[in-house]
């Protein structure tokens, strides 16, 4: 394990960052209407979109980006991971984004938007297969993601969260995300590359 997620989970599990981003409907209002969610996994028959923040040429077609990489690496005879999607998309272009991702934008990988529609879920998993972990996650819920409707959670604990705050969580561990509303759950998903600019920045912003 990466010595800098093992200082970042030395924190907790979840830990709340002093970022925040404003003025979150108008940004999803903003998605909405501009762009065109896809199909997250599409091999999965799951009620899940996504929109690119980044991916590998800066296009919003979510191949691989939004994909399983491991399936789609299998199946491509490919080696793609987190660290080849870096091209910002011009979702990243939207000023209350922007506000969040600047102060790392020299260390961000895949990250996207995930739209989970009602009945939508990540089932129990991990998302590190490998030895040592070169990348952490932060998320940013949007809309529509506390529980009793919408839970989050890490082994056996349910997460609670503030609209617009940034997030370090660690997803080494096992945790799973359902949608059990009749509305679109949205959050943002941020791979981080570690190292030790990205891991004090974290730290102090805690």
């Amino acid at each position: 394990m990466n010595k800098h997620h093992l200082t970042l989970c030395s924190f907790g599990d979840q830990s709340s960052l002093s970022l925040e981003m404003k003025d979150v409907s108008s940004f999803l209002d903003w998605t909405e209407k501009n762009f065109t969610y896809v199909r997250y996994n599409p091999r999965k028959d799951i009620n899940r979109y996504g929109l690119s923040i980044t991916s590998l040429d800066g296009g919003l077609s979510g191949i691989p980006d939004l994909d399983s990489l491991r399936e789609y690496n299998i199946e491509n005879d490919v080696l793609y991971q987190e660290e080849n999607f870096t091209t910002f998309t011009p979702v990243s272009k939207h000023s209350s984004l922007q506000s969040v991702l600047n102060p790392i934008k020299d260390n961000i990988f895949r990250t996207h938007i995930l739209k989970l529609g009602p009945g939508g879920f990540f089932p129990p998993h991990r998302d590190f297969r490998k030895s040592s972990v070169d990348s952490c996650r932060l998320i940013i819920p949007l809309k529509n993601f506390n529980p009793p409707g919408v839970n989050f959670v890490i082994e056996d604990r349910i997460l609670h969260w503030v609209r617009g705050r940034v997030y370090f969580v660690n997803t080494a561990k096992l945790h799973y995300l359902f949608n059990g509303t009749t509305e679109n759950s949205y959050w943002i998903v941020i791979n981080c590359k570690l190292d030790d600019s990205t891991t004090d920045f974290i730290i102090s912003k805690m």
